[in-house]
């Protein structure tokens, strides 16, 4: 898939020229993904155990626990650091301090990653102070240096999953909470997990986030001249997610990219409160 990141964003770019501020970047960042082979450790995972944790509602791991390849996503983070340090980025003075911290300190990657997988923003907010970066640059930096070992990782573990029969608004691989949803050809909702990349059906008439199901309290918005694109939102807990409709495209990105495509939508739920 990460192979494939690269031509999906330069689609996306050709269809929608408006998403080329928010791709361009992530463009880079593909191409030095694409060079990263993580060594995935074998995950054993006894089947009773497995069918425990779905029927119970529990994720086969915590976001703590995911056994991934640190030391690859740290040299991956070394190699975004020093691409971007090199560019005329205003904060390039901040990533090449990053960079420096993660060449010379033992662990400091490491201990990002960790921070990141948490979501402990505090922790997150110091580390980057650390080196004069925005706290949003170095946590994207850190989740896209984890993808390989991530997507990798996933990819051993969800065949092993029932997501048809997975009823919860959080991912059944890491429990991470929803990015992105849509609908498929066929009507059904599914949900695309904002760590690792997992898609699972949904019930259509109901919040993710709180499990609400009145329908006076839940609704949509589309941005004017997009069909295909709403912003499902939820009054009670105002929350959103962005949601693609698969009919009116003949082609849809990975969500990881529609993510990217669609910062406007969120500007707009943020404009109305949802957060």
């Amino acid at each position: 898939m990460i192979q494939d990141l690269v031509q999906h964003i330069d689609r996306l770019i050709q269809q929608r020229p408006a998403a080329k501020t928010a791709l361009t970047p992530f463009r880079e960042l593909a191409l030095l993904m694409v060079q990263v082979d993580p060594q995935t450790k074998p995950v054993e995972l006894e089947k009773g155990v497995m069918d425990m944790k779905q029927q119970e509602g529990f994720p086969l791991f915590s976001r703590d626990d995911l056994p991934l390849d640190f030391n690859a996503a740290a040299d991956l983070l070394k190699n975004f650091l020093g691409h971007l340090g090199a560019t005329d980025r205003d904060d390039r003075k901040g990533l090449k301090k990053a960079l420096k911290k993660a060449r010379d300190t033992d662990g400091w990657s490491r201990n990002l990653f960790k921070i990141f997988l948490r979501q402990d923003e505090e922790a997150l907010t110091l580390i980057a102070g650390e080196v004069d970066l925005n706290p949003k640059v170095i946590q994207f930096l850190g989740q896209v240096a984890l993808i390989p070992s991530i997507y990798a990782l996933r990819d051993a573990v969800s065949t092993n999953i029932d997501t048809d029969g997975w009823d919860y608004g959080y991912c059944p691989v890491c429990g991470s909470q929803p990015d992105m949803a849509y609908f498929a050809k066929t009507g059904r909702r599914y949900l695309h997990c904002e760590l690792c990349g997992e898609e699972w059906v949904f019930s259509r008439i109901r919040c993710p986030f709180c499990d609400n199901e009145d329908q006076e309290t839940l609704g949509y918005f589309e941005a004017e001249e997009e069909e295909g694109l709403r912003v499902y939102f939820c009054r009670e807990c105002m929350r959103y997610l962005k949601t693609i409709d698969k009919k009116a495209f003949e082609e849809v990105a990975p969500l990881e990219l529609e993510n990217l495509a669609t910062i406007h939508l969120d500007l707009l739920a943020n404009e109305n409160k949802f957060k």
